[in-house]
């Protein structure tokens, strides 16, 4: 026992202390902390779930009859494949929406000031929040996108499903940035609430979402353009119907908006970091 204790040597240089590795340093913890975060209070579970199902299985499935075919880049397509994008956007927003509601109650219930006053580095705290947000949305719109196979049929070549696949990634980071940007902006709880569950549906459906671009009114037309919503729909739409050789145009808008608000939000978190 005494022979641990004594102190070293002269000339020998103490060992370094061991680096914990990311999958059990702080960056485990804040993704974990961030999981329960996300996942444990169901009343934003639910408001996340519900309206996506309510469109899924009422909404599309309705129109579907009713509508038909649709007409679409001098193509006609049946409408469950024109509005199935639209019903995976309506669940990215949702599960966005919970991820801009969790960091906005964490900073209003000052929880930041707690988990500054541990050793936690601000970079793991920052790429925890953001990757374990951005996998919700994900994971939530992938989850509508088995839902809808099992209530529509589509015919799509392999290439075309990579292609999908690949826009609802871009899009899931793209959105999660938007919204949790969003919710760096508000002190004010009311305010906040208010905004972020009206602009979900606004965004959905001011975009060529459930109806052509064509056939939208003017004034919602032209205001599609500067709508991100439109860049996510025509990004797995097109995907969808077209491949790869349609969809990387809207892939890449959407991918510099993720990389945008990454950044915006991260130098967000930092500034809050340094001001407690």
């Amino acid at each position: 026992m005494t022979a641990d204790l004594a102190p070293p040597p002269p000339g020998a240089t103490a060992p370094a202390p061991a680096r914990p590795s990311p999958l059990r340093g702080d960056v485990a913890a804040t993704m974990y902390r961030e999981y329960l975060l996300l996942t444990r209070n169901r009343t934003n579970l639910l408001l996340a779930i519900t309206p996506s199902a309510v469109y899924l299985l009422l909404f599309a499935t309705s129109l579907s009859r009713l509508v038909g075919e649709v007409r679409y880049e001098g193509r006609t397509i049946g409408y469950p494949e024109f509005a199935v994008p639209a019903l995976l956007l309506s669940s990215m927003l949702a599960a966005a929406t919970t991820a801009g509601t969790s960091l906005f109650q964490e900073r209003l219930g000052r929880m930041d000031v707690e988990l500054w006053s541990y050793p936690l580095r601000r970079g793991s705290y920052v790429a925890g929040k953001l990757l374990v947000s951005t996998l919700l949305v994900l994971l939530q719109s992938l989850a509508a996108l088995g839902v809808s196979l099992l209530v529509f049929t589509f015919r799509w070549p392999p290439s075309h499903w990579v292609a999908v696949l690949c826009g609802i990634a871009v899009a899931s980071m793209a959105f999660n940035g938007l919204y949790l940007l969003l919710a760096t902006f508000f002190q004010d709880f009311q305010r906040f609430s208010v905004t972020i569950n009206v602009l979900a549906p606004t965004l959905l459906f001011a975009s060529p979402s459930f109806y052509p671009a064509p056939q939208m009114a003017p004034v919602l037309r032209w205001l599609s353009w500067g709508n991100p919503v439109t860049y996510g729909i025509r990004c797995i739409r097109d995907g969808a119907l077209f491949g790869f050789g349609a969809a990387w145009p809207w892939m890449l808008v959407l991918l510099g908006v993720a990389v945008v608000t990454c950044v915006l939000i991260g130098r967000s978190l930092m500034a809050r970091a340094r001001e407690i």
